[in-house]
C-alpha cells in the first residue's frame, strides 16, 4: 500500500476506538486497548483527543456523520419504511453505545417523514400518529442490540427484525 492510501494516525486511533467503544461501551473501552490496536502510544491518542471523553465524542461524532439516511429507496412507502428500518437496525447493531440523541433525533424526524409521506399519499391511514409510531421504531431498533451476542449471524438476526417490525409497523398504519 502506498503512503496515499495509508490511514493516519488519527484515522486509526479513531478506527480502533470505534471498534473498542462498540464492543465495551465507554466505562469498559481501555485506552490501552485502543493505542496498541492503532499502534500508537497513549500519549499520542490524549495528544489529539485530549481525554478519553473527546475521543469518545470524536468516534460518536464520526460515526453519526457516517450515517446517512436514504429514505428515497423503495416505490412505496412500505418498501421505503422497510428500507429506513433496514438501515437503522444495521447502525443499531453492534454500535448502540455509540449513538447519541442527534441520531436519535435523525432516525425518529426520518421515520415520521415516511409515515407522513405515506398518509398524505393515502397508503397508510391518517389517524395513525406518526411521531409515536416513528419513536417505535427507532426504540425497536435499539433494542435489536441488546440481543446481538445471541446469534452467530447478524446480518440473518438483523433482516429477521426489520422484516417483522416493518410489518407491524405497516399493519399498524394501514387501511383495514
Amino acid at each position: 500500500m502506498d503512503a496515499k492510501h495509508m490511514p493516519s494516525r488519527r484515522e486509526r486511533i479513531l478506527a480502533s476506538a470505534e471498534t473498542e467503544f462498540a464492543v465495551h461501551g465507554f466505562s469498559g473501552a481501555r485506552v490501552e486497548r485502543i493505542a496498541a490496536a492503532a499502534s500508537v502510544n497513549k500519549q499520542l491518542l490524549f495528544h489529539y483527543f485530549k481525554s478519553k471523553a473527546g475521543l469518545y465524542q470524536a468516534v460518536s461524532d464520526s460515526f453519526f456523520k457516517r450515517f446517512d439516511l436514504d429514505t428515497r429507496l423503495g416505490r412505496t412507502p412500505a418498501e421505503q419504511l422497510r428500507s429506513l428500518v433496514d438501515q437503522l437496525a444495521k447502525a443499531a447493531y453492534g454500535h448502540r453505545a455509540l449513538l447519541h440523541d442527534q441520531w436519535r433525533s435523525k432516525a425518529v424526524g426520518s421515520a415520521m417523514k415516511l409515515i407522513e409521506n405515506g398518509q398524505r399519499s393515502g397508503h397508510f391511514r391518517d389517524d395513525a400518529d406518526a411521531e409515536s409510531v416513528a419513536e417505535v421504531i427507532v426504540a425497536a431498533t435499539l433494542g435489536i442490540s441488546s440481543g446481538e451476542a445471541e446469534t452467530g449471524n447478524p446480518s440473518s438476526a438483523v433482516a429477521r427484525f426489520a422484516d417483522s417490525l416493518v410489518q407491524m409497523v405497516v399493519e399498524h398504519c394501514s387501511w383495514h
